[in-house]
């Protein structure tokens, strides 16, 4: 039965030949795939034939595509992309200029709408609504992607890797492909950058009511943590008390007194103004902190073109490059003024001390119920 038309102005061709060539496959590959001859893809690609449904259905399925993808007109609206950081951070600056860069490469046919803050929910309630589609991009560090990827929890506590070349080389790993990357698209969830160069700084910042010098001090004190069960179990092992509050309410909860330690990275610190409320600040320095990763709604990024998805790639990869940058100017001189403007006092500890004290607690969590057997020692030997 010949196919019919599906709709009069027809791009479906461009669309079909774009994602076969993206998966570098000939027509002859394609043709094997869908057991269509190759006169009728030929056709179907210089739009001479419009295929029907169940064609398409065989097309999408060979070249990983929603039937949307090729039966939506180009979107000119808007995509949402969720944040809990703030647009101020250095993290906030990257994301606008990823925005901004997106727009740009795509000649306006992608635009991209910031919600900073936590303006559309928690970070829980955010990747859930990622997942849904109710937001088609979302970025964070990758803890936040645990209830999708258990790993994403204890891989991503502070110290778990030696330095920021091991760090790297985990991103690399085949455990990462598989436990996390391979994960999240079982839930819907497409990394665009899984490999992120998006660093910010090197350290982080301990803001206590009490002079924190060694782990030991950590005991009975009221800890900041977020909603994970990773974090949770780090803090028990350190015989800290876990307080769970969202980034967003997290300096607001320190200045009405109901934590006592608020760890936060180099990038954020400054941003979220912490210094007004607390005594101390202990610097952690393990090397590296987390890179940020953009996440988008795995249905939403198939029905991209082939050229829109590159350019989305692209553009991660260069506010990357940005992020990075300012990162390095940024949080030196953020730590400068900590000292100088805040007159804050700022402890320098033991970071040996600090680092086997993590490792033994973080090995500890992970040989109980966290990770399977033998995981910790596959990564840690990496």
């Amino acid at each position: 039965m010949p196919d019919h038309h599906v709709r009069t102005a027809s791009g479906i061709g461009a669309q079909v030949r774009g994602a076969r060539i993206s998966m570098r496959l000939r027509q002859t590959d394609l043709a094997e795939l869908t057991g269509l001859t190759i006169s009728h893809l030929s056709d179907i690609e210089r739009n001479y034939v419009t295929p029907t449904i169940p064609t398409l259905r065989k097309l999408g399925d060979a070249l990983n595509r929603p039937l949307e993808y090729f039966l939506t007109e180009k979107r000119t609206k808007p995509r949402s992309l969720g944040m809990v950081i703030q647009g101020s951070s250095i993290g906030g600056l990257a994301v606008a200029h990823f925005a901004n860069l997106v727009e740009a490469k795509t000649n306006g046919e992608m635009k991209l709408r910031l919600y900073q803050q936590s303006s559309l929910g928690t970070a829980r309630e955010q990747v859930e609504s990622l997942v849904e589609g109710a937001i088609h991009l979302y970025i964070d560090e990758l803890h936040s992607l645990e209830p999708c990827a258990k790993l994403c929890g204890p891989a991503f506590l502070p110290y778990f890797f030696k330095d920021r070349a091991h760090y790297y080389r985990f991103l690399n790993s085949d455990i990462f492909q598989k436990e996390i990357y391979e994960k999240l698209l079982e839930s819907g969830i497409h990394l665009l950058n899984p490999v992120s160069n998006w660093e910010c700084g090197s350290y982080e910042l301990l803001f206590s009511t009490v002079p924190i010098f060694t782990p030991d001090d950590l005991v009975g004190r009221r800890f900041r943590s977020y909603p994970s069960e990773a974090a949770v179990a780090l803090r028990h092992a350190l015989k800290a008390e876990p307080v769970i509050v969202e980034f967003a309410q997290a300096s607001a909860a320190f200045a009405s007194g109901q934590m006592d330690i608020f760890l936060v990275p180099a990038a954020y610190f400054s941003s979220i103004q912490i210094q007004r409320h607390a005594k101390y600040a202990t610097l952690i320095n393990y090397g590296y902190t987390l890179n940020l990763t953009i996440a988008i709604n795995e249905h939403e990024y198939l029905k991209l073109s082939p050229d829109v998805q590159r350019c989305l790639e692209e553009a991660a990869c260069e506010a990357g490059q940005y992020c990075a940058q300012v990162a390095k100017e940024k949080t030196e001189a953020d730590l400068i003024g900590l000292s100088k403007v805040s007159s804050l006092p700022i402890i320098h500890p033991d970071e040996q001390l600090w680092r086997s004290r993590f490792d033994a607690a973080i090995r500890q969590i992970c040989a109980g119920k966290l990770l399977p057997p033998g995981q910790y020692e596959a990564i840690q030997s990496l």
